[in-house]
């Protein structure tokens, strides 16, 4: 099953998604799909040419919530200068999945997000930062090269999010 979930992550990396996944009954549901270590970093490889704010959120996370909504607001203003937003949450897959869908559902978020599946945490930090503490929320940005430039933990105002991604961005 493990390999059936890399090789799964990898074709949606490469040759993209659909925006949202059906479920039983006719609604549609976020696309949520599990990311580990290793897979994360291909994340960041797959936007080369765009700027990549990549933040890490659980839906236990009070300033995460209230941070969402900024960050929402930042891909839509900023998308068409080269901006690509992604988001994973920390959220344990199998126990909160559906927390996860229906936060993403309520925030009329419809393009697929990620959700660590790694059960090594360190490794998974390490992976997008030797020196983060795993500390949420956290934000990670990288140049259009694929080059870390900034990490933030802790809560950002719209304004601090624009501050550190305006300076990399296409004119």
């Amino acid at each position: 099953m493990r390999a059936f979930l890399s090789i799964g992550m990898l074709s949606v990396i490469l040759f993209g998604a659909p925006a949202q996944a059906g479920v039983p009954g006719g609604t549609t549901q976020p696309a949520v799909l599990a990311v580990d270590e290793k897979e994360v970093q291909l994340l960041v490889t797959q936007s080369v040419g765009k700027v990549v704010l990549l933040n890490v959120w659980a839906t236990w996370c009070v300033p995460c919530i209230e941070e969402f909504p900024q960050l929402l607001k930042l891909r839509s203003a900023y998308a068409s200068r080269g901006l690509d937003v992604k988001f994973i949450s920390i959220d344990h897959p199998q126990k909160s999945e559906r927390a996860v869908q229906t936060f993403l559902k309520r925030m009329k978020v419809d393009f697929p997000t990620y959700i660590k599946s790694t059960k090594n945490d360190e490794s998974f930090m390490n992976a997008l930062h030797p020196e983060w503490s795993g500390a949420v929320p956290a934000t990670f940005v990288y140049d259009r090269s694929g080059k870390l430039v900034h990490t933030r933990i802790d809560a950002q105002t719209y304004e601090d999010f624009v501050a550190l991604i305006e300076p990399l961005l296409l004119p």
